[in-house]
């Protein structure tokens, strides 16, 4: 069995603190509760902010803020599309569900990976309250720039999901047993 580094074991602590049902990916038993209690968690995060950004929306359109509406639109359909990308993901072949033995297979970059997307969508809901409040006073002006820093990070967690499906989808029991 691998064994994980200090950052490693630290952030799969910080996820089980997290995520209810986070379990090991070392043990086989575990693993598909793992994945499925991460991307429900994900899923209800995203849901949260893509609800928040609804809402922003719609004081935006009902305020007549014609300035923000490109923006708002943007951000409800990028929101939509992570969360598509997220349940719609496929592993291919790989035998890292089915595998009772994971050996030279980096869990140390799994578990780093899963808690960057964590902790990146948690910097969400800051960026989506200060957009809330430019619009509730009619901050225009920093409609474009938050805008933009929430995509930054939807496109880095799309990123770390996608690095993070590559690594599981390559898996392959190597017969090392």
């Amino acid at each position: 069995m691998p064994k994980l580094d200090p950052e490693s074991r630290e952030a799969r602590k910080n996820m089980r603190k997290q995520i209810s049902g986070y379990g090991d990916y070392e043990k086989q038993a575990d693993r598909k509760s793992t994945e499925t209690a991460v991307r429900e968690y994900l899923e209800s995060r995203l849901s949260v902010c893509s609800d928040d950004i609804k809402k922003i929306q719609e004081a935006a359109l009902m305020s007549q803020m014609i300035t923000t509406w490109s923006d708002l639109d943007r951000l409800v359909s990028s929101f939509s599309d992570i969360r598509n990308l997220i349940q719609g993901t496929e592993y291919g072949i790989s035998t890292f569900y089915d595998s009772d033995v994971i050996k030279e297979f980096d869990l140390n970059y799994l578990y780093t990976l899963e808690k960057t997307i964590v902790d990146i969508i948690g910097r969400l809901d800051e960026k989506i309250k200060h957009f809330d409040d430019a619009i509730e006073s009619g901050m225009l002006s920093d409609s474009s720039r938050l805008t933009n820093e929430i995509l930054d990070d939807l496109s880095a967690v799309r990123d770390a999901w996608e690095e993070r499906r590559k690594l599981i989808s390559d898996f392959q029991k190597l017969g090392l047993v």
